[in-house]
């Protein structure tokens, strides 16, 4: 089943799991900091509150007023603001976000690349923290475009499922994956 972050965020399905990982926010906080360097621990927050005055994500230090009604108190443009990070008007930090995904969505198995490797553990970690479970999983060598470096969604430098699919088959490409999984690929037009 497909789901879409933002729609479970703006809906309120995640409510209920936000305002978990308000509970055990500092906890989260135990498990973040040290990983973190010390300029980017001065600001840092599990929760990025969404600014009601100009709609931009905010990476603020964030207090927790009230877990169970979701209210934070954080700075927004020179002011002090309580608002609550309900109902679309909050996400989380990725490694956060990820873990409190696996709770409230019930995940069991997780694929990602070896360059996560750290990144599981802290989210499994905080999932343990929000009364879940790291799920089972597998963490698979990079794809490599065709100079060797490793493929990015920001550098632009790799193939979509759909772009596989105007040159091979889909049997090609569940092959392609299929075949050592813990080996560095190189994926490029050129492979297919």
């Amino acid at each position: 089943e497909f789901v879409a972050a933002p729609d479970r965020y703006n809906s309120g399905a995640f409510d209920d799991a936000l305002r978990n990982v308000l509970r055990h926010y500092d906890a989260i906080m135990e498990i973040m900091l040290p990983t973190l360097r010390e300029e980017r621990r001065k600001t840092y927050s599990p929760v990025l509150p969404i600014s009601a005055t100009t709609g931009h994500v905010l990476q603020v230090p964030v207090e927790v007023v009230n877990a169970d009604a979701g209210i934070v108190r954080f700075e927004d443009g020179g002011k002090t603001v309580e608002q609550s990070i309900l109902g679309g008007r909050a996400k989380l930090q990725w490694k956060v976000d990820w873990a409190m995904r696996w709770v409230a969505l019930g995940v069991d198995y997780e694929m990602c690349g070896k360059d996560l490797t750290d990144s599981v553990t802290q989210s499994g970690r905080i999932a343990q923290v929000l009364g879940g479970r790291r799920p089972e999983g597998m963490i698979y060598e990079l794809f490599l475009d065709e100079n060797g470096e490793k493929i990015s969604k920001s550098k632009g430098n790799g193939l979509t499922i759909e772009e596989w699919l105007r040159y091979g088959s889909e049997e090609s490409l569940g092959f392609y994956l299929f075949r050592e999984p813990k080996s560095a690929k190189s994926l490029h037009p050129g492979i297919i």
